[in-house]
């Protein structure tokens, strides 16, 4: 059975990377796996607790076990039921961003749900949140959603994605369909327009507009186009502006996605935006 990949470092962060990963699985059937990686200790206090022991392994899955219980197992109020999701564990010794790019490449992986930001007391390999954030966003074989910091009860109702080009949004587009589809949302497509823009990709930009009259995507959407600006803050006045509870990004090569992980605008949406944000890997064009 397919599944999404949540990551804990036990941060009130990866509790809401936790509850959205449990919220996606519930709406799209999928299998909920939550892992925790660590430095081999298990976070035991016990001085002859050696690395890898059996007493190390069950100190770590405990805390696993409890921290689902915690946040999304216990009953919250009145009212009916949710569909009920599968929900695995396992703890994992190794490196945070080795093992999970490492399930990307998993078939069986659909999606990874990570806390874009947070502090948790992790082991002294290295924190999940931050640069290891990052780090799985751009080398992951599959979608990537980080949420973040703060970020409260999952909702779904409206998305944007991001685009440069057509076919990155073409692939991007279909890359989403696996949430899409079930949970409905309100489309939307958003392209921050570049100072530096060649007449060619002006055009390509018109003629955007014009595929969106002739059957692609086959879903209704609306088209904005953003004024020249630092994108990462162009796109942040837009989520808020807009209402948009997702924005999907499409991840290549040389694409603006990588720009904004590369410069320190990135922080700015994933450390002050209330949307989260889901990378999605899609294919280098010439």
């Amino acid at each position: 059975m397919n599944k999404i990949i949540v990551p804990t470092d036990f941060s009130s962060t990866a509790a809401a990377a936790l509850r959205y990963g449990h919220f996606l699985a519930q709406a799209t059937g999928l299998e909920l796996e939550v892992i925790h990686v660590h430095d081999g200790y298990g976070h035991s206090e016990s001085p002859d607790v050696k690395k890898g022991s059996m007493e190390a392994r069950q100190t770590a899955q405990r805390r696993i076990d409890e921290f689902i219980r915690f946040n999304v197992l216990t009953p919250v109020g009145e009212g009916p039921a949710e569909p009920e999701a599968t929900i695995g564990s396992k703890e994992i010794t190794g490196a945070p961003s080795d093992v999970l790019i490492a399930a990307s490449r998993d078939k069986t992986t659909s999606l990874i749900v990570m806390g874009g930001v947070g502090s948790g007391v992790v082991s002294t390999v290295t924190p999940f949140f931050g640069s290891v954030a990052k780090t799985v966003a751009k080398g992951a074989e599959c979608p990537v959603l980080l949420v973040p910091k703060d970020y409260k009860e999952p909702s779904l109702k409206r998305a944007s994605i991001a685009f440069d080009e057509a076919n990155g949004l073409r692939e991007t587009s279909k890359g989403f369909d696996f949430l899409r589809i079930p949970l409905k949302p309100a489309m939307r497509f958003v392209h921050v327009r570049d100072m530096s823009e060649k007449t060619e990709a002006r055009k390509e930009i018109g003629l955007m507009e014009k595929i969106l009259n002739t059957g692609f995507p086959g879903y209704p959407v609306e088209l904005d186009l953003l004024d020249p600006g630092v994108t990462a803050l162009q796109l942040l006045e837009y989520t808020n502006e807009q209402g948009v509870d997702l924005l999907v990004m499409g991840h290549r090569k040389r694409s603006f996605f990588k720009r904004l992980f590369t410069h320190s605008q990135t922080a700015q949406v994933v450390d002050y935006t209330g949307v989260p944000l889901l990378v999605i890997p899609i294919q280098d064009y010439a």
